[in-house]
């Protein structure tokens, strides 16, 4: 290789592993949001499923006193 052709590939190379490291840290940062937000919906799902439980104790008591 000489010296003109080293010139020229350094840049691109260089510009290549740049572009890599920014996508893996945009990768990086979308995992992290969906693992949140798939926190959050199972989250979401146990205060829903504590609301019917609260309900249908509600059902059972108004049953008992025949209202």
């Amino acid at each position: 290789m000489n010296y003109e052709t080293l010139l020229t590939l350094v840049p691109s190379i260089m510009t290549a592993i740049g572009v890599w490291v920014s996508l893996n840290g945009e990768v990086a940062k979308l995992k992290g949001r969906v693992y949140r937000l798939e926190s959050d919906q199972h989250e979401m799902k146990d205060m829903l499923q504590k609301c019917v439980d609260g309900i249908h104790e509600l059902k059972l008591l108004l049953a008992k006193k025949g209202i």
